[in-house]
C-alpha cells in the first residue's frame, strides 16, 4: 500500500472538504468581530473631513453650474473641431478653384 502524504502525491480532496472549520472563524455571512482593515483610500480622505472612505469616481448629482459648464465647453470643443476641419478644408477649396480659373483664363 502506497503512502499518500509522500512529496509529488495531491492530498484527498473529500478530506479537506469535509474539515471543520477554526473555532475563532466567523461563520459564513457573519461579519467577522476584529478590527476591520483601513481602505486604502482612508489616509486621503481624513484630510477632507470625510467620516468614510471615499471611492473616487461613480455618479453623484451634479449642480447645475457644472452641468452649464459642461455644456459650454462641449459647444467650444464641436466648435475648435468643426474650425480645425473647415478651415483647410476651405482653404484647398479656394486654391484649387484659383488654379482652375488661372489654367482657364491662361490658354
Amino acid at each position: 500500500m502506497t503512502d499518500k502524504t509522500t512529496a509529488g502525491a495531491l492530498p484527498d480532496p473529500t478530506a479537506i472538504a469535509d474539515a471543520a472549520p477554526p473555532a475563532d472563524a466567523p461563520a459564513p455571512g457573519e461579519a467577522s468581530a476584529g478590527p476591520a482593515e483601513p481602505h486604502p483610500w482612508a489616509d486621503a480622505d481624513r484630510p477632507r473631513g470625510l467620516d468614510a472612505p471615499f471611492a473616487p469616481g461613480g455618479e453623484d448629482e451634479a449642480p447645475p453650474e457644472r452641468i452649464a459648464d459642461e455644456r459650454r465647453l462641449s459647444r467650444l470643443l464641436v466648435l475648435m473641431v468643426v474650425l480645425l476641419v473647415g478651415v483647410p478644408t476651405l482653404l484647398t477649396l479656394i486654391a484649387f478653384v484659383g488654379q482652375l480659373l488661372a489654367l482657364r483664363g491662361g490658354g
